[in-house]
C-alpha cells in the first residue's frame, strides 16, 4: 500500500520538530531533542502537545534531575489502561496540566501497619505510547539504565508487576544542552537526533496551531508510511556511497569514537524512512546526507590535542592544537559529506 496524496499534503505541512517525531515513528527508532533555549521546558510542553493533537498518541512526560530514582521513573511512565482511551477524548486540553512528574522534593512516608500494601493490588497499568524524558542526561547513571532497558525490551519490571510498552512506541529524550551527551549505550541507541533553535518558534506553545483532538498523522498512516520505506529501493551504487560515509567518518582525523556499528545499521533505516516522507520509492543520495546529519550529530565525540591520531607517527602538539580550535560536529560532518564522491 502506497502513501496517499492525503499523507503526503499532512507531511508537508509539519513543522521541524513533528517531522522529526514522524521519521521517528516510521523508523521505529527513537529521538533526542535539544533547544538553545535556558530551560528545555517550553521544548518540552511542545512536543507533548505535538505527541497528544498532530499524532494522537497519549504521552507521558518526567522531569528528571540529579535526584530522580528508578521508582520515580517507572511512576511517570505509567498510565491507566482503563483511562487511556479516555483521555484523547475529553475535550478542554488547555485545562489540563501536562504530564509532567518532577519528584526530586518528593518526601516517602511508610505504609502505616495494617494497610493494604501496593504489592497486594493488580498492577495493570501499561507504559505510555509517547516517553518525554526531559533533561534526562542530569539523571543518575542508574536512571540512564532503566532507560536503556525500556528501549531495548519494551518493558519495565516494577515492585508489584511487568509492564509493557505499545506496539508504536516512541521514547524522546531531551538534554538540558546542545553538546550534552547521555550514557555511551543509551546514547548509541538513539538513531537520531534534532537541535531545535528558539527563533524558529514552537507552534502549539505560541499558539499557532489550534489544540484539537483531530491528528493530521494518524497510526494507520504511519503504518502505510513504514511499509513503503521497507520497500524503499537503494542501489548499489547508493550503497556503496552511504558506506563510503561511514568510511570515511570513522577514519577522519576530527574523529575520536562515535562511528558504531548501531549508527550503521541505522542510517540506512533513516535514509529508508525518509524516501516516502518526499514521495519517493527509492533512496537517493541527497536522502542519505540528510540521514547523516541526523545520525550522527549526537554520536561523534571529536579528537583534542591529546587525542589526535596524527601524534602518534610525529605531528606537532601545537599545530594539532590549532587546528582543532573550533571545530565541531555539525563541520566535521559537513567535511565527511564533502569528501566522499557522489553517484550520479
Amino acid at each position: 500500500m502506497a502513501p496517499n496524496d492525503s499523507v503526503h499534503e499532512a507531511v508537508q505541512d509539519l513543522n521541524d520538530l513533528e517531522l522529526a517525531i514522524v521519521v521517528s515513528l516510521v523508523a521505529e527508532e527513537h529521538c533526542i531533542f535539544s533547544s538553545d533555549a535556558s530551560d528545555t521546558n517550553t521544548i518540552r510542553d511542545e512536543l507533548h502537545a505535538i505527541s497528544t493533537h498532530t499524532f494522537g498518541l497519549l504521552p507521558a512526560v518526567i522531569q528528571c534531575n540529579a535526584h530522580t530514582t528508578i521508582d520515580d521513573f517507572n511512576e511517570a511512565i505509567l498510565i491507566d489502561n482503563e483511562s487511556s482511551a479516555d483521555y484523547l477524548a475529553e475535550a478542554n486540553y488547555d485545562s489540563r496540566p501536562a504530564l509532567t512528574i518532577d519528584f526530586s522534593h518528593v518526601r516517602r512516608e511508610p505504609s502505616p501497619t495494617g494497610q493494604r500494601s501496593p504489592g497486594n493490588v493488580l498492577d495493570d497499568r501499561r507504559i505510555a505510547d509517547v516517553v518525554i524524558a526531559s533533561d534526562l542526561d542530569l539523571a543518575d547513571q542508574s536512571v540512564q539504565t532503566q532507560a536503556l532497558e525500556l528501549i531495548r525490551a519494551r518493558r519495565i519490571f516494577t515492585r508489584t508487576s511487568m509492564h509493557t510498552a505499545p506496539k508504536d512506541f516512541l521514547f524522546i529524550a531531551i538534554v538540558s544542552k546542545r553538546d550534552a551527551q547521555l550514557s555511551h549505550h543509551l546514547n548509541d541507541i538513539f538513531a537520531l537526533s534534532h537541535f531545535h533553535a528558539s527563533v524558529d518558534g514552537l507552534a502549539y506553545t505560541d499558539g499557532e496551531l489550534e489544540k484539537d483532538f483531530t491528528p493530521s498523522i494518524t497510526i494507520t498512516d504511519i503504518k502505510v508510511l513504514r511499509l513503503a520505506a521497507e520497500r524503499a529501493y537503494m542501489t548499489s551504487e547508493v550503497a556503496a556511497y552511504l558506506h563510503n560515509i561511514v568510511l570515511f567518518m570513522r577514519v577522519s582525523r576530527y574523529v575520536n569514537r562515535g562511528v558504531t556499528a548501531t549508527a550503521t545499521k541505522q542510517l540506512r533505516t533513516l535514509a529508508q524512512a525518509l524516501a516516502p516522507l518526499h514521495g519517493l520509492s527509492f533512496v537517493p543520495p541527497s536522502l542519505v546526507v540528510l540521514a547523516a546529519k541526523k545520525v550522527y550529530a549526537h554520536r561523534l565525540v571529536l579528537a583534542t590535542a591529546e587525542t589526535e591520531r596524527s601524534l602518534q607517527w610525529g605531528s606537532d602538539p601545537e599545530a594539532v592544537r590549532k587546528l582543532l580550535e573550533g571545530v565541531r560536529v555539525e563541520d566535521v560532518i559537513e567535511d565527511v559529506l564533502t569528501s566522499v564522491e557522489t553517484p550520479l
